[in-house]
């Protein structure tokens, strides 16, 4: 039996952000709270694997494959100790740079058969008595995946 291998897909996706020259600086958490140091450049992305349901339209296949669409939260956060605006700032930055090499990995390393973008929720958190100001974008990324019993 074949199941969908859903960590191994945050991952692979783990690896490509950690590579890819658009998005190395940030740090990369796969289903953890972000965690920042002051010598960091105040960029995280954190990934999350949010729901999955059954393809419509699928062949019975006599139980041998199921197709499913896999939701997976890719968040993109920015922490700055002096303002919100560097926070959104560096946020919408890293979205960008994200989204960018989202789109140039269409099947995370093989590891789905297709995937696309969607939107996502805004966050965010402001406590200027501590200085701590974080904004966060989420790209939702659509992915088909399978589960074949052999």
């Amino acid at each position: 039996m074949s199941a969908v291998d859903y960590t191994g897909i945050l991952t692979s996706l783990a690896a490509i952000l950690r590579a890819d020259a658009l998005t190395s600086a940030a740090r990369v958490f796969v289903e953890e709270d972000p965690q920042f140091w002051m010598s960091d450049v105040g960029q995280a992305v954190v990934l999350t694997m949010s729901s999955r349901s059954p393809m419509s339209g699928q062949a019975i296949a006599a139980g041998k494959r199921t197709r499913y669409l896999a939701r997976i939260g890719v968040w993109s956060v920015g922490f700055d100790m002096e303002s919100f605006g560097a926070a959104c700032s560096k946020r919408d930055t890293l979205l960008g740079n994200v989204e960018l090499v989202l789109m140039a990995n269409r099947t995370i390393s093989g590891k789905v058969t297709a995937s696309n973008l969607e939107g996502g929720e805004f966050m965010n958190v402001r406590n200027p008595g501590e200085n701590v100001f974080c904004a966060m974008a989420e790209t939702v990324v659509s992915a088909e995946v399978s589960a074949i019993n052999t």
